[in-house]
């Protein structure tokens, strides 16, 4: 098997260096490159066609996130994002990273971290050479986008949930609920406690599949049983694991999301 030819971007040298050195004694990679920022990242990954990007986070003029957004989905390599800020851990893993190594990581991590992505390539070049496309790999499974340049919903969403990551499959949030510096979300009638906002929670669901009812609830439209009118213009919407939720006059416009061709 041909050689995994790797790219290291990291704006600060020590790190790239250390990164090398952890690479030297793997007879299946082959550095290719290193770069101090997504500008120099976005030229060598176009002109040496790594198969596999070590990638930090927080770096001047192109952050990590931005650098894979201008390659483009169809130049992106398998990708284990480097970095000393967990926040992002959540995007990078949605983004089908094969790894997120928290800076200083240990040799263990590092190697798990690499071992996921090395069965990620081959992975995808199996594929690629079952339906006899180029041995070129693209581990990574970055966010689509439309014609209009608009990103499409990820297809499987990770929650941090106490020191766990939580992953499901966009569809199957039953609703999502503020309560006060924390979430809940409901996945399959069990409810899990998010540290993250409302808001960004749903700028990552699907709008043809998810409404906001209240200020405080999101709900899947697949997953409404019942919707009752209640005073004052209000509504109840009874979900299908028996939650009931609260739609407020102020998101009536929902209903028209909910019940197409039932309010004007």
């Amino acid at each position: 098997m041909k050689k995994i030819r790797t790219l290291i971007v990291d704006d600060e040298a020590l790190a790239r260096d250390g990164i090398a050195t952890m690479l030297e004694s793997d007879a299946e990679l082959e550095v290719v490159g290193t770069c101090a920022n997504g500008v120099e990242a976005l030229d060598a990954i176009r002109d040496r066609r790594p198969d596999l990007l070590y990638l930090d986070i927080q770096m001047p003029r192109l952050n990590g996130f931005e650098t894979l957004e201008r390659l483009g989905p169809e130049n992106c390599p398998t990708v284990i994002f480097v970095t000393a800020y967990d926040q992002y851990a959540v995007r990078a893993f949605e983004s089908g990273a094969a790894g997120y190594l928290l800076k200083p990581f240990r040799d263990s991590r590092f190697r798990e971290a690499l071992d996921r992505a090395k069965q990620q390539i081959r992975n995808a070049t199996l594929a690629g050479s079952a339906r006899g496309e180029p041995s070129r790999s693209k581990g990574l499974l970055p966010v689509n986008e439309t014609a209009a340049g608009l990103k499409s919903p990820a297809a499987r969403l990770a929650f941090k949930v106490g020191g766990d990551y939580l992953f499901v499959d966009a569809g199957a949030v039953v609703w999502v609920r503020a309560e006060g510096e924390f979430v809940q979300v409901c996945v399959g009638g069990q409810i899990h406690r998010v540290r993250e906002s409302l808001q960004a929670i749903e700028d990552r669901l699907d709008r043809g599949r998810y409404a906001r009812i209240h200020r405080s609830f999101i709900v899947n439209m697949a997953h409404v049983a019942r919707i009752a009118p209640t005073m004052y213009g209000d509504y109840t919407v009874l979900m299908s694991e028996g939650t009931r939720l609260r739609l407020s006059r102020s998101y009536r416009h929902a209903l028209k999301t909910l019940l197409p061709g039932h309010f004007a």
